[in-house]
């Protein structure tokens, strides 16, 4: 033991030995080859606070041979804590033998492991029980390194606040080293199982519990891939996330609910996709999952537009208002009005149905139009020669926009929307494809709004006492525009003959 550089102290417990000593009678000295043992114990009632740092071990039977070829090796049964283990302990012994020692075992894994070694995961994210293989390596005057493996088949996992969850059936794998130091320290964790991965690295605070985790990547699903940080903020305290760069994708996440339970969130995503053709780039917000998800937010419409934007709890999920100084970029970034400009956008979305599906209310002011082939194509067909030269010239202005909609993971449903400015006024309702970017609206366009708006309060808003019913169909690149000339003949409050229904947004 004094060699070993160990106390005699080291355990508590029983030995029944047998064994012999082989040795030559001659005179001194004698080789270091010359003696020989063979030995076989049964240790009982084994208890030690010293093999591992901070820890108790005890076991009620363990076997031990020793022998100068084969080494000491001590087996059995043993509990480090409530943690349950099956292990060997072996050294090489004789001359030139390696000071180094090595431990091999079977140990049960699952939410009891956690909390003897004070790794903080959230109550509840850990269930059932599996096995994992454990090997330490036992250098003098170092801390023990560790490596541990397992196929997580019979634990359950689960992460509420992203609605991801493991049964105990599924499996998987889980690697993780590091060493067992006061307190421990996780240099390499790699998780790879059902709709899950990540690779990573954590620290153990001194006190217990997660000081912070750092993974290079994390994926789940097939909705989120970034960096993640995890911070830890005390016992009884949620962790704190932040992301660098990555994306999610809202049309395929299954974020799920916090209970109200989540800490500050520090999120930078080089992508955020809302539905098929809009994005927020760039995207950097600060946000507390502390009675619901909120925060604010800065990002770039579809890597162009700036936008600044308010996240609110709403009804488990989040509502999100935007807004931006360039309501026109707004509309040139997702392809609806490539050649609109300036004008306050001020957007909100509810959450609605399924997951990726939002109602929204839009209201611009001051925008202008010029050079739209759709506009073109109705100022044509129903002859407002001055219109057509203002659109070819400084555009259109439009005092007000405004529209209610349902925006779907590939489609946006307007139920109604109207523009309105001194020149002319437009109702609109139907659908938009984000995927294949076709149209099929319909509305009515009034010329000479300033005038003809007069008798607006008999109609819907943006059409005046005489309009056009019209039609845009087909892609954006080349729709078809059709208007209906009789329709001019029908006093506003009756013009719905001529059109069908818009779109029913509860359905």
């Amino acid at each position: 033991l004094t060699k070993a550089r160990l106390p005699v102290t080291l355990a508590d417990g029983t030995a029944t030995v047998q064994g012999q000593i082989r040795l030559p009678l001659k005179p001194p000295p004698l080789a270091p080859g010359d003696v020989s043992f063979d030995f076989t114990a049964q240790l009982n009632n084994v208890q030690s606070a010293q093999i591992i740092p901070d820890r108790v071990l005890t076991a009620l039977e363990l076997e031990l041979t020793a022998s100068l070829e084969d080494g000491l090796r001590i087996s059995g049964p043993v509990r480090v804590g409530q943690v349950a283990a099956w292990g060997a302990w072996f050294r090489a012994l004789g001359p030139g033998a390696s000071p180094v020692s090595r431990v091999e075992a079977r140990v049960d894994l699952g939410q009891s492991f956690l909390q003897e070694f004070n790794i903080g995961l959230p109550d509840g994210s850990v269930n059932g029980s599996g096995t994992a293989s454990l090997s330490i390596d036992l250098v003098p005057g170092q801390a023990p390194g560790f490596r541990l493996g397992s196929d997580l088949e019979g634990i359950g996992l689960s992460l509420p606040a992203i609605g991801w969850v493991k049964r105990p059936g599924a499996s998987g794998r889980l690697d993780v080293e590091g060493r067992l130091g006061t307190p421990p320290q996780i240099d390499r964790l790699a998780l790879e199982t059902q709709g899950l991965n990540a690779v990573g690295a954590l620290s153990i605070s001194p006190r217990g519990g997660l000081d912070k985790a750092e993974f290079s990547r994390v994926r789940i699903g097939d909705w989120f891939d970034a960096g993640v940080t995890l911070t830890g903020r005390g016992a009884n305290r949620p962790v704190a996330i932040a992301t660098n760069g990555g994306s999610l994708d809202l049309r395929r996440a299954t974020l799920g609910d916090s209970g109200g339970q989540g800490g500050p969130m520090a999120l930078q995503l080089d992508r955020l996709q809302i539905s098929e053709g809009i994005a927020l780039t760039g995207f950097d917000g600060n946000f507390d999952a502390s009675g619901g998800f909120s925060g604010d937010f800065t990002a770039n419409l579809n890597d162009d537009t700036p936008v600044q934007g308010t996240v609110v709890p709403s009804g488990g999920r989040s509502a999100i208002r935007i807004q931006g100084a360039d309501a026109g970029g707004a509309f040139r970034s997702i392809g609806l009005i490539r050649n609109a400009s300036g004008g306050a956008l001020d957007l909100t979305l509810v959450p609605a149905g399924s997951e990726g599906n939002y109602d929204g209310v839009l209201a611009v002011t001051d925008l202008r139009v010029r050079d739209a082939p759709a506009l073109a194509g109705l100022l044509d067909a129903i002859s407002v020669v001055g219109l057509l030269q203002q659109m070819d010239g400084q555009g259109l202005s439009f005092s007000n926009v405004d529209a209610k909609f349902r925006i779907t993971p590939d489609s946006l449903i307007v139920g109604e929307s109207s523009a309105v400015g001194p020149g002319l006024g437009i109702s609109m309702d139907g659908t938009y494809s984000l995927a294949s970017k076709t149209m099929e609206f319909q509305g009515v366009i009034s010329p000479l709004y300033l005038i003809n708006g007069l008798g607006s309060f008999l109609t819907r808003r943006g059409e005046g006492l005489i309009g056009f019913n019209y039609s845009l169909r087909g892609p954006v690149a080349a729709m078809r525009v059709a208007v209906n000339p009789l329709s001019v003949l029908t006093p506003g409050m009756f013009r719905d003959i001529f059109r069908r229904p818009p779109p029913d947004l509860g359905q």
